[in-house]
């Protein structure tokens, strides 16, 4: 009996070793990229400093101020519209072509590389890019309008408070739609095509086999891309620094960017911590919610 117990120890000890040998290292390059520098930020929120000069221990006053900020609550607003955007512009879209994509048209492999090139791009480049096709005097899109007749829906769409935001939302989705195509095509693929068939010879049309069928057996995936969208919008950052800088008027200022400018720009090291650390608070309680109406969502297909 002692004996057995003894194998029992010597073989968990030999799986506990092997364990911690090949996750060893994937651990320390998770601690060194994530866990470290959220710990160091959580630590900087808390002094006055402009990673020149001593710090300055502050206490909580950087949270104080981060609550009066009005520009920080604008900036959270939109990056509520641009996570709303997101959701229902790419998610929906993806599916939709995945669907399409599944039943092997002509000319459906060509169409998987083209929606997924913007992906690929550089979001330098789509930045520019895109910048001059909403130029007010020589952009595509202002042009294209005065060609059929709509002179009076021309804008500075980069320029003006009301269409700023709504711009940079659109491009933003168009880059990430092919993404989501890829991973539903995916995820589609793994459903039997005996299942498919099966509802095809009981009469169900192919409106009932999307929304009862196949919707209901990807629903994993459709959870996690919702969090992917949401977790990717709400730190997002590339685009608008390009675009708009956040302007006019902080009108398409986001939480990432408004972090990135009060510590870089303006050299307040301790306050960007501080909305670093909002940020993060804020994306994992709104992940936490989701998932649990998610899950709710999936309990009624069970």
């Amino acid at each position: 009996m002692r004996k057995g117990r003894a194998a029992m120890r010597e073989t968990g000890l030999k799986r506990l070793t092997s364990g911690a040998f090949f996750m060893g290292p994937a651990l320390l390059i998770f601690a060194a990229v994530i866990i470290i520098p959220i710990g160091m930020s959580m630590y900087y929120s808390l002094f006055q400093w402009d990673a020149i000069s001593a710090r300055i221990f502050t206490g909580m006053d950087n949270y104080t101020r981060l609550f009066q900020d009005p520009v920080l609550w604008i900036s959270l607003k939109n990056s509520l519209f641009l996570t709303l955007g997101a959701l229902l512009i790419q998610l929906p879209v993806g599916l939709f072509l995945a669907i399409l994509l599944g039943y092997k048209l002509r000319g459906s492999n060509f169409m998987k590389t083209i929606y997924f090139t913007p992906v690929m791009l550089s979001t330098a480049v789509l930045g520019i890019l895109w910048a001059q096709i909403y130029d007010p005097n020589f952009g595509l899109l202002n042009n294209l309008l005065i060609k059929l007749g709509l002179q009076s829906w021309t804008h500075a769409w980069l320029g003006e408070t009301g269409t700023a935001l709504a711009s940079v939302i659109a491009v933003v989705a168009w880059q990430f739609i092919g993404f989501y195509v890829v991973v539903y095509f995916a995820a589609l693929q793994n459903i039997s095509d005996e299942v498919l068939e099966a509802a095809r010879v009981e009469g169900a049309s192919e409106w009932r086999i999307v929304f009862n069928i196949q919707i209901p057996l990807i629903w994993g995936t459709i959870t996690f891309t919702v969090l992917n969208c949401v977790i990717n919008s709400l730190k997002y950052f590339d685009l608008i620094y390009i675009m708009t800088g956040g302007g006019p008027n902080n009108s398409s200022e986001v939480i990432a960017s408004y972090m990135m400018k009060n510590a870089f720009k303006l050299m307040d090291y301790g306050y960007g911590s501080a909305i670093s650390t909002f940020l993060l608070l804020f994306g994992l309680v709104l992940a936490l919610i989701i998932f649990k109406l998610l899950n709710k969502g999936n309990a009624k297909f069970q």
